[in-house]
């Protein structure tokens, strides 16, 4: 492992390499960087656990019949997906006002003559539907458990209202088996979310899909494609499939001379996924949701946490016939996940369109203040969190900066999630901070990040921290929130007040400081 000397090491799939050293070989006419989904990996740790795949070869994967990743996806007992193969990205989404239900189904995971894996479905469908609506509407939905066991539907980093956090034991409970609650938010803010539940077992059984809040002036692109990517372990050896919107090969149409908008979300219940679009001129535009100033990639990777989301631009600039291919990188080479297939029909534009804008930040997003700032501090190692815990890790007056100390001493990467509340990730010394905004990130076996966020409306919200691989809970904090503090309001979204209070639980057991 090279030493940093200060500097940031950015992920090059099968090497380190040194942002100056990048710089150097960049093109003077743009400046790739990483994506930075787990940008907190300042000295990224390989490791040869399932929470990363760089390190697995194809071997570690079960490979499907035509040399596909995963293995051949028929389904039995849902509807088949067709409109995949004829280009669209989801199934068809309900009205502003519908019904979701979360219900029994089943796939035959390792082919058409093997027997059927049961599952759990949104809408019937694999994964759930796209909840596609505008800026400023409000969701509406009636949500049905049809499953054996209770569960609930949690909406991320999306600033949701406390009572709608999805989040049994700590704001509400779940639904039982055969009853139904109301789903109701206003749409606050645009950008692209992950709806699941709390429950990571659940989301591993296929409890996943995409809310997509368009914005009121979205960028031009001539097509808006959903991927969700989703992991399965199968017995009897556990060995992990990848499959996009239900597929191991997913196939998309598109003609060629369109500007593509291509909507990825890390639906895994625990794998940081090394991503790698094909040599196509592409930008990134948003991640977790939030607009972020374009720039291209690095040699088109997309090194995302679970969880986490990129909007990315392409430009469909080869002939008729070609495709653009998203795969995932191994140590001994690529695996194709999904492809954007051109058509035969001419060019939509000889000339491509001229590089995208920044979209607008919602509700102006006002920077945190760290003069002053409210601090809180969470720890975590390796025993399971058995519940949340019982006192708040700080209270801030809404619109009051809170600066979050996260660290990491169990022996694997873990992801940190923050529920209805968008952060920036600190500079070592704290002084400054990344380009972009997050609500999901990664942290390296025995390091701490620093977020730094805004405070929202009054209520309880959690901070969370889960183990690389199988997405178990290691960390089950939260802060509180109390009324407005007037300056340096965060700005994201309105939310009524919430009188659900934690579940009592056992403090998370966090291993004594080593001494320096």
């Amino acid at each position: 492992m090279p030493r940093t000397f200060g500097m940031t090491w950015i992920f090059t799939g099968h090497r380190l390499a040194s942002k100056d050293a990048q710089t150097e070989r960049a093109n003077h006419t743009a400046k790739p960087r990483l994506a930075p989904a787990i940008v907190a990996l300042e000295n990224p740790l390989v490791t040869k656990r399932t929470d990363d795949l760089r390190s697995a070869t194809r071997r570690h994967l079960l490979m499907g019949a035509g040399g596909g990743f995963g293995a051949s996806l028929v389904l039995a007992g849902l509807p088949q997906p067709l409109a995949y193969a004829q280009g669209a990205a989801q199934p068809a989404a309900p009205p502003a006002s519908g019904t979701l239900a979360a219900q029994p189904g089943e796939a035959r995971l390792l082919g058409p003559d093997a027997p059927a894996t049961p599952l759990y479905t949104y809408g019937g469908t694999l994964p759930g539907p796209t909840l596609r609506q505008k800026l400023g509407e409000q969701l509406v939905l009636q949500f049905q458990n049809r499953l054996g066991e209770p569960t609930a539907v949690s909406f991320g980093g999306y600033p949701v209202p406390p009572g709608m956090l999805g989040i049994p034991g700590f704001a509400g409970e779940a639904v039982a088996p055969n009853a139904g609650a109301d789903i109701r938010f206003p749409l606050s803010e645009p950008g692209t979310y992950l709806y699941a539940p709390f429950d990571a077992g659940q989301a591993a059984r296929g409890l996943a899909g995409a809310l997509v809040v368009e914005e009121a002036s979205p960028p031009e692109a001539d097509r808006d494609l959903v991927l969700v990517i989703q992991d399965w372990r199968l017995a009897p050896d556990q060995r992990i499939h990848l499959t996009v919107n239900g597929s191991p090969a997913a196939r998309l149409a598109a003609r060629a001379g369109e500007r593509v908008r291509l909507r990825i979300l890390n639906a895994t219940r625990g794998l940081f996924l090394p991503l790698k679009l094909d040599d196509h001129p592409c930008w990134i535009i948003a991640i977790d949701g939030r607009p972020a100033e374009p720039f291209p990639p690095s040699e088109g990777r997309l090194l995302m946490a679970p969880g986490s989301r990129v909007d990315v631009l392409v430009d469909l600039v080869k002939p008729p016939g070609a495709a653009l291919a998203l795969a995932l990188e191994m140590a001994d080479g690529e695996v194709p996940l999904a492809s954007i297939a051109y058509g035969n029909d001419p060019a939509l534009r000889a000339t491509p369109l001229p590089p995208p804008r920044a979209l607008p930040m919602p509700n102006g997003a006002a920077q945190p203040k760290l003069a002053g700032a409210e601090r809180l501090t969470l720890e975590f190692g390796d025993e399971p969190a058995t519940g949340f815990l019982p006192e708040a890790l700080a209270k801030a007056a809404a619109g009051r900066t809170i600066v979050a100390t996260v660290t990491n001493r169990s022996a694997g990467t873990a992801s940190v999630h923050l529920f209805a509340h968008a952060a920036r990730l600190l500079d070592a010394l704290d002084d400054g901070w990344k380009p972009w905004w997050h609500d999901t990130v990664g942290v390296a076996a025995g390091k701490t990040i620093r977020l730094a966020f805004i405070a929202r409306a009054p209520g309880r919200w959690p901070l969370i921290a889960r183990r690389g691989g199988d997405g178990v809970p290691l960390a089950l904090g939260w802060f509180e929130t109390t009324g407005q503090s007037g300056a340096g309001n965060g700005g994201q979204g309105n939310a009524a007040s919430s009188e659900a209070a934690p579940a009592n639980g056992q403090a998370i057991p966090i291993p004594p400081k080593k001494p320096r």
